[in-house]
């Protein structure tokens, strides 16, 4: 109406999206006049939330493959690219879905132009039958297992293309759905005939999250059960290895952003928030561990993860110390990690209530020399109680003095 085009009125229910945008384009022969009305660039820039987050991160780790949508915004993009992790989206007709995990908005996304987006009833009601938007849909939801999240009502690309999924396949498809309402309230769980026992009642936030600790559980396993078999390989003795279980087991009830953060922040990675869980990863991690639950030990002090990827060092339930934990990976040297190190926790400082005291690190293919490591640009003077130490410490756990150094600076030893 503020442009002119539409009279007051001759819109019946102005708030169904679907039924304006095909009166604006029997008047103007285009959507572009409608789309120009909507808060394009706060959908480009659309925060992730937690949910987005958890959701990359499972995508990340192949739990979930495809995701499907119908909406505009890019919150998703902006999660991947805060996480440092690399998703397909596919949001323009004819391009290709991969097997590896992709983002599919099937509607167009806030950088499509503004034609391409799917937005009038005529389009959603049928004019996908046979084209790109079906075949889209039949490759995503041919999965085996198909969880439909927050899709309060039908649409039809989606519910049409199920039922001739399920009809090939004689029923056997696992229809799983989540949404807010009870399950009796559901109008495309009774249509899609979505049993009872698979319906999830809670918020789309609420079920990634559910999802997510229980990967996250199965990881904190693996980490244990491939660090002792790694201990064991290199002779360990008992008594570590079950310093490194306990030490293990205090992930538990970690979330699952938190573990990839620690475990990006170990391969001293400075363009991701986020590393995939790999056996490898675990092995990587258990010699600083290790290494950890010994200084503990020495001090008499406690050892605890943090959200932000890091440990600390306890007294009283106090915190003394916070220190990341780093490996080589059997192939860098103290001086190819050094810069890597002080990146990495300048970007947890910006983020942490506390600076990072300590990067104690595993896998160098040198020992750490015997002399104290001074930074001579920093000019770090240990002693300073003022000002403390200008950047972290950085101590090789092949360090035969290791305890000693990470104790001098705690003035515990």
């Amino acid at each position: 109406m503020l442009n002119g085009r539409l009279q007051a009125d001759q819109c019946p229910n102005p708030r169904d999206l679907a039924a304006l945008a095909s009166l604006v384009f029997q008047i103007c022969n285009n959507q572009v006049e409608l789309v120009q009305c909507f808060p394009i660039q706060r959908m480009r820039l659309a925060r992730a939330n937690l949910g987005y987050k958890l959701l990359v991160a499972l995508m990340a780790e192949g739990a979930i493959s495809h995701v499907l949508s119908l909406n505009f915004d890019l919150a998703i993009q902006n999660a991947a690219a805060e996480l440092g992790v690399e998703i397909a989206t596919i949001s323009a007709v004819n391009e290709p879905v991969p097997i590896r995990a992709a983002l599919v908005q099937l509607h167009g996304n806030a950088n499509s132009e503004p034609d391409h987006l799917v937005l009038r009833t005529e389009v959603m009601d049928g004019e996908w039958i046979g084209h790109w938007h079906q075949i889209v849909a039949q490759q995503v939801l041919a999965a085996p297992t198909v969880l439909f999240a927050g899709l309060g009502s039908p649409a039809p690309v989606l519910t049409a293309t199920i039922a001739m999924i399920q009809g090939a396949l004689g029923g056997n498809k696992a229809l799983y759905q989540a949404d807010i309402v009870p399950f009796a309230q559901s109008n495309f769980a009774a249509q899609l005939e979505i049993p009872e026992q698979r319906y999830i009642q809670g918020s789309w936030d609420a079920v990634v999250t559910r999802l997510a600790e229980r990967i996250a559980a199965q990881q904190v396993d693996s980490l244990s059960l491939s660090g002792r078999a790694l201990l064991t390989e290199n002779h360990h003795g008992e008594a570590d290895l079950q310093r490194f279980t306990d030490i293990a087991a205090k992930l538990a009830g970690q979330s699952l952003l938190t573990l990839g953060r620690m475990r990006a922040f170990a391969d001293l990675d400075r363009d991701k928030l986020y590393r995939p869980h790999s056996v490898r990863e675990d092995e990587f991690m258990s010699e600083p561990m290790l290494r950890l639950a010994h200084v503990a030990e020495r001090f008499g002090l406690d050892t605890a993860p943090t959200p932000a990827g890091t440990w600390t060092l306890r007294r009283n339930g106090q915190a003394i110390a916070q220190i990341v934990l780093a490996t080589g990976s059997g192939v860098r040297r103290m001086a190819a990690v050094e810069t890597r190190a002080k990146t990495i926790c300048a970007t947890i400082a910006e983020n942490a209530p506390m600076p990072v005291d300590v990067v104690l690190i595993g896998g160098l293919i040198d020992a750490a020399p015997a002399f104290d490591h001074i930074d001579l640009i920093a000019d770090e003077k240990p002693d300073d109680i003022i000002g403390g130490l200008a950047v972290p410490l950085l101590v090789s756990a092949n360090d035969p003095h290791y305890i000693d150094r990470i104790g001098g600076l705690l003035h515990v030893a």
